[in-house]
């Protein structure tokens, strides 16, 4: 996800750039009202002053406020969403082999906290940085020109604030990816407790997991004290070094009055100018700290999008025959080490429009299988010949756990038509219910009957089912056969069963027993 998909506003820069120009105009006036209308005592001159000087700092905060601070804000929200609504359209179309590999909670932080760090590090690079480089410049040409050793002063000022600010930062870099780790891992916890709430209150384990989210919190809390401390640590330090400063100007500036080397409206002109002269390169230290300790949310929305563009698994490995799916002296491991071994295939082809029932013990591979199709496990560690056709990515699939969205019943059919058929077929009378995303509100029977609506209302040329009969009543069961059974010729169709209703009617029965898969007619 590169800043090119951002939108940029150059609006801002210009109005940053007025405000910084105001800014710069203030302590000159304050000088000119010292140096010359005070010992004068012109009235006349003294109301023109404080009506010019009124009106620039009224126009200043409006400036400052609205155009800089308001706008800038729109902007990184604004981004903020364009971000979250592409890091979204990335996972949902990500490879799911790759997608497995990483925790749910780095993605629920990746969604939230690291695209409004991205955009805010993008605007502050993009608007602030630059604003305030022009602004301490600026300064520094108004400042020499009034007393060069002025100019010098806040030079070296600047030059040692600006190492302090950069190398008393650098630890922070280290800490950010540990406390962001560790937030991942918060969150994932967190999320895990929630989502499994009501199956915690009826095994009575709320005790186990309010003692595992209580270590949870406290490695996380230890982890984020630690980096608050040495985060306030960088920033007070520039606030005592600017007091240190202060004092110390005075005193040269006092010393070059008595001098009569400079006026006091000088001295008190050039006392603003470093109250004001610290702020933008504090801003600007802050800036590049934070694009450094931020560089972690920076590369996993960028890292996303190159994950997001990789090609599936099933890739590699697609085939143009007939086959559906083709292998020979295949072994499949769940991992890399030897004792992953699953199964081994002799030889095996599956057909396109053919009905393909899968059985076995439980934890056999059944359903590995159907996920290693999809290119929701990857078989890289596998050996051996392995090919799809490039039908497979058309594939509707029956899997659990089931899922649902707060809302009707029409909401939870996510885009798909309903068939009216298909609910008689399903015997579904629950199509007025409000679903809540547990969904507590629909029994098993029901979330699966749901389920299957969705699969079967989908348009896609291959379906896997997996235990499409479960939870469902016998009357149910009978006509979901029924079903199965006339879709066979018109779809590829792979169901895991335990049950022997399709065993006669379909095209070859795919057995897995003691680690080796064959293809026959009959069950042995």
């Amino acid at each position: 996800m590169k800043t090119k998909q951002l939108k940029k506003y150059p609006f801002p820069i210009l109005m940053m750039a007025v405000t910084f120009g105001i800014s710069l105009l203030l302590p000159y006036l304050s000088g000119y009202l010292i140096d010359n209308l005070l010992a004068s005592r012109d009235t006349e001159k003294l109301w023109g002053w404080f009506f010019i000087t009124f009106l620039t700092v009224v126009t200043s905060m409006g400036f400052t406020f609205f155009f800089c601070n308001y706008n800038l804000n729109r902007f990184i929200v604004i981004n903020s969403r364009i971000l979250q609504n592409k890091a979204i359209a990335d996972i949902l179309h990500m490879n799911p082999s790759l997608f497995s590999k990483k925790d749910k909670g780095y993605y629920y932080n990746l969604c939230t906290n690291s695209c409004t760090s991205y955009s805010e590090v993008h605007e502050e690079m993009y608007c602030n940085l630059i604003g305030n480089l022009l602004y301490v410049i600026a300064l520094l040409a108004v400042i020499s020109c009034t007393n060069w050793i002025f100019g010098i002063f806040f030079l070296i000022y600047g030059i040692l604030l600006a190492v302090i600010s950069l190398y008393g930062s650098r630890p922070l870099f280290d800490m950010q990816k540990d406390v962001l780790t560790r937030q991942d891992s918060f969150l994932s916890e967190n999320r895990n407790i929630i989502e499994n709430k009501l199956g915690i209150n009826a095994l009575h384990t709320e005790a186990f997991f309010q003692e595992e989210f209580g270590k949870c919190c406290s490695h996380y809390t230890k982890y984020v004290l630690k980096y608050k401390f040495w985060y306030y640590v960088c920033v007070y330090a520039p606030t005592m070094i600017n007091k240190i400063f202060g004092v110390v100007y005075l005193f040269i500036a006092a010393l070059l009055v008595f001098r009569g080397s400079v006026t006091v409206g000088i001295l008190m002109m050039g006392y603003q100018y470093l109250e004001s002269f610290s702020e933008p390169i504090a801003t600007v230290c802050n800036i590049l700290t934070r694009y450094k300790s931020n560089k972690i949310h920076v590369d996993r929305v960028d890292q996303l999008s190159i994950d997001a563009e990789q090609e599936s698994e099933t890739e590699k490995y697609k085939t143009d025959q007939e086959a559906l799916f083709l292998a020979e002296s295949f072994d499949f491991y769940k991992g890399s080490q030897p004792d992953d071994f699953l199964y081994h295939i002799d030889s095996l082809s599956l057909k396109k429009n053919g009905l393909y029932v899968i059985k076995g013990e439980n934890g056999s591979g059944k359903s590995m299988l159907l996920n290693l199709m999809l290119g929701n496990v990857s078989p890289e560690h596998s050996r051996g010949i392995f090919s799809l056709t490039r039908d497979i990515h058309d594939t509707a699939f029956l899997t659990y756990p089931f899922f649902a969205v707060n809302g009707s019943f029409d909401d939870n059919l996510f885009g798909i038509t309903k068939n009216e058929a298909l609910l008689r077929t399903l015997n579904i009378d629950f199509a007025d219910k409000e679903i809540t995303n547990n969904p507590i509100n629909l029994s098993y029977g029901q979330q699966q009957k749901l389920a299957l609506l969705r699969v079967f209302g989908t348009d896609q040329p291959t379906l896997f089912l997996d235990e499409p009969l479960s939870n469902l009543d016998a009357e149910t069961q009978s006509q979901v056969i029924d079903y199965i059974k006339s879709l066979k010729g018109k779809k590829t169709l792979l169901v895991v069963m335990h049950s022997d209703e399709l065993d006669d009617f379909a095209d070859g029965i795919l057995w897995i027993n003691d680690h080796k898969m064959i293809l026959n007619k009959h069950v042995s």
